[in-house]
């Protein structure tokens, strides 16, 4: 009967537990505040510019006639790109498979030639030279 009278005991947490659940709030508090900051600061254009040592300067233009090589390994075909006088090569891009556009550019303006990789052939694109009606 002794013991229905007697209170039970508390339990305590443990210090180093409750430390523990501080610490890890605080850091998940430091962290969001971080993440947004980061956030704001790259939405705003901050973090672009090119260190100060390294000179932005132009690529040497193409020559006026590039070989491209249409396949690999040795006998692959050659494709020879026509261009004209001060005309080079900005660009390549995948258009789908087995189709790759090309970014030409020159005085008269800017084309877009595609070429036909199995086929081994360049066919005439989108040409912003010439005036629409």
């Amino acid at each position: 009967m002794a013991q229905e009278n007697e209170a039970a005991p508390e339990y305590r947490t443990p210090r180093v537990l409750l430390g523990a659940v501080i610490g890890m709030g605080v850091l998940i508090v430091v962290g969001t505040a971080f993440l947004i900051g980061v956030i704001l600061h790259r939405m705003n254009g901050g973090g672009h510019q090119a260190p100060p040592g390294v000179p932005l300067v132009e690529a040497p233009p193409a020559p006026a006639s590039i070989t491209v090589p249409g396949g690999v390994g040795a006998g692959a075909p050659v494709v020879h790109l026509p261009l004209g006088a001060d005309e080079h090569l900005l660009g390549m891009t995948r258009v789908q498979d087995g189709l790759v556009a090309l970014h030409v550019s020159g005085p008269h303006g800017e084309r877009v030639l595609l070429w036909q990789v199995g086929a081994g052939q360049v066919r005439p694109g989108l040409d912003t030279a010439v005036p629409v009606p």
